[in-house]
């Protein structure tokens, strides 16, 4: 039975833990009890094997076997990639990486984006307990996230049905600017019959030359010679 059992047994009195409780149990601290001792309320919590217990919000954990106080650094540096964080809180699990908020996620057990996205650092963490993808891994998974996001965005569906209407009204409009265009001049048919011009000019030669033809002379004021008895 390792020592944090062992105490969790030796008190089975439990309290209800209060808000104030629960903002000052570091992230790193997976199981913990709130208990009266001595007239104290006290908190106890597991660290590795160990017990560690605190008894003011804004005081130090300290071994519950050794009585020494636990340093800051050290529960910081139980964190993965602790060192590449910035405002690291170990009791509210928040921090920044690369200028953006990142919290601690207790059930997975690792970093995440206020989106709820996994956090791909730069290396691998120089403590913690957590094994994690290699970069090319990481690269390949933030990169599947991303395609995922986009297909799946209701805007840019939206933006991609919009241009095939737009293409689509161009294509018609122009169709129907090039019929309208071809039904107001007609082109030439090869009709088997003869154009009107070359008619109207045989018409013409042919009364010319009737008119050309020559016609006894009729005389006038004598009457006709009767023939010869």
């Amino acid at each position: 039975m390792s020592h944090w059992d062992a105490t969790y047994k030796q008190y089975p009195t439990k309290l209800v833990p209060t808000t104030k409780d629960t903002h000052n149990i570091p992230v790193i601290f997976p199981d913990w009890f709130v208990t009266h001792d001595k007239g104290d309320r006290v908190r106890f919590t597991q660290f590795g094997n160990e017990a560690v217990w605190n008894v003011d919000p804004n005081g130090p954990w300290v071994y519950l076997q050794t009585n020494l106080e636990i340093p800051q650094e050290t529960l910081e540096a139980t964190l993965p990639y602790f060192d590449q964080l910035v405002d690291l809180n170990i009791c509210t699990g928040l921090a920044t990486y690369n200028r953006k908020s990142v919290a601690w996620h207790r059930p997975t057990q690792t970093w995440k984006y206020r989106n709820n996205r996994t956090v791909h650092f730069n290396q691998t963490p120089t403590e913690g307990t957590n094994s994690t993808l290699n970069s090319e891994e990481e690269e390949a998974s933030e990169t599947s996230s991303n395609e995922s996001s986009k297909k799946s965005d209701p805007d840019t569906d939206t933006a991609q049905v919009e241009d095939l209407l737009r293409q689509a009204e161009t294509t018609v409009t122009s169709a129907i600017q090039k019929l309208s265009s071809q039904a107001g001049t007609p082109e030439p048919t090869n009709s088997p019959l003869p154009k009107a011009s070359l008619l109207l000019g045989k018409s013409k030669l042919s009364t010319t030359e009737v008119s050309q033809t020559a016609t006894p002379p009729v005389s006038k004021g004598k009457a006709p010679v009767p023939p010869p008895t």
